[in-house]
């Protein structure tokens, strides 16, 4: 099904709130609610501000709330599928559109996910059986991307073996590119085509 561009802006605007969640604020023990949010950003502000105030504040001031507004809705988006500060509730609210976002993901894709963002590891029969699904839907495919470009870890345990995040993300961006999971400019294909770059480039140098 099209993606509309007002759903592509939505979908990056999510995607945005995402990255600052898992880049931003959890490495710093931000709590995931509204006024811990805006407290966050409030003081970033006052930092960035205080020292040589500039006549530029008044865009710097909507730059932060827009962060803030993109996180906070992130995470009443969230809630609304559980508990917010669960990893993969913010991962598959950002990749869902708000009439999507009911729906349960299909295939064993939120099994496969749940192993891989919480403990690390990729069940290799998941795997094959996700790569040769014809369950694999647009939200399930944001989702497999977004779970893969948010480890921290370089490498992930595949059924006892060390796999370098890089391969799974290529296996998926692959499967999306070959299956026509999702628009060429979709925000979450995108920034994966962008990390498995980064990633290679970091394992040349």
């Amino acid at each position: 099904m099209p993606v509309s561009q007002d759903e592509l802006m939505y979908l990056q605007s999510q995607l945005e709130g995402l990255e600052s969640i898992f880049l931003e604020l959890m490495p710093f023990g931000v709590e995931l609610k509204r006024q811990q949010v805006q407290d966050y950003y409030d003081k970033r502000f006052d930092s960035a501000t205080k020292p040589v105030p500039s006549v530029a504040e008044n865009e710097l001031r909507r730059q932060f709330n827009t962060k803030a507004n993109q996180v906070r809705n992130l995470v009443d988006s969230a809630e609304s599928l559980g508990d917010a500060g669960n990893r993969l509730n913010l991962i598959r609210a950002a990749a869902s559109l708000p009439a999507e976002r009911t729906k349960p993901l299909r295939g064993n894709v939120q099994q496969f996910c749940k192993l891989l963002i919480f403990e690390n590891k990729v069940d290799p029969t998941g795997l094959a059986d996700i790569m040769r699904s014809n369950e694999v839907g647009a939200v399930e495919a944001r989702v497999l991307l977004a779970s893969a470009m948010f480890i921290i870890a370089e490498e992930v345990d595949h059924g006892g073996q060390p796999m370098p995040v890089r391969d799974l993300l290529a296996q998926f961006i692959g499967l999306v590119r070959a299956e026509r999971l999702l628009a060429r400019n979709d925000p979450f294909l995108g920034e994966a085509q962008c990390a498995y770059e980064a990633m290679r480039e970091e394992e040349a140098e």
